[in-house]
């Protein structure tokens, strides 16, 4: 079967603490795919706490950058997808959480992945410059927040199972491979 012209694009969202990140490598090695990672655990304004508004604009474009270099990546090897450890739903969450604003073209980062895999707060939570929500409770709420917009959207999503990096891993490798067969396809 011939390769589709363009890469499956694939993103890792959820709340903090879920295992993004651990996924998305997992994912990006299995499947050999180009990882973009998330720019936000490598900008300062995020390190020292003093994220504005305005900043959220900035790690936007920064994540699209960064998706779209992974892109290029899987073009040039020939891979059949991408993965991104984090896209425009945790931004656009993040900014209403915190702004009560959407980052300008979170919406649009949203729209340019063809399937979303969702990380259920099942994991312990850990501390971290970027995470702020340690009540398992409100991890929970804000989960809720997020199969809503999934929902909403209209998205291809699976959400992960299992507290264990290799369990979740397993639970959505076969709705990858499937998203995979629907995208050569269409």
């Amino acid at each position: 079967m011939a390769l589709k012209a363009r890469p499956l694009r694939l993103v890792v969202t959820g709340v903090e603490s879920t295992g993004k990140t651990t996924l998305a490598k997992a994912i990006a090695q299995h499947f050999g795919f180009p990882l973009a990672l998330e720019v936000a655990r490598f900008d300062q304004a995020v390190r020292h706490g003093n994220l504005k508004a305005h900043d959220l604009d900035r790690l936007t474009e920064l994540q699209f950058n960064a998706a779209l270099e992974a892109e290029q990546h899987a073009l040039k090897s020939r891979a059949g997808g991408l993965i991104s450890d984090t896209g425009g739903l945790v931004l656009e969450i993040w900014g209403i959480a915190a702004f009560a604003t959407i980052p300008k073209g979170s919406r649009n980062l949203q729209r340019w992945f063809d399937f979303y895999i969702l990380c259920t707060p099942d994991i312990p939570w850990e501390p971290d410059p970027l995470r702020s929500l340690p009540h398992h409770e409100d991890r929970m709420a804000l989960h809720q927040k997020y199969i809503q917009r999934l929902d909403a959207g209209a998205y291809q999503w699976v959400e992960t199972q299992g507290s264990a990096p290799q369990e979740r891993f397993l639970s959505i490798v076969q709705a990858i491979e499937m998203a995979m067969k629907r995208h050569i396809n269409e």
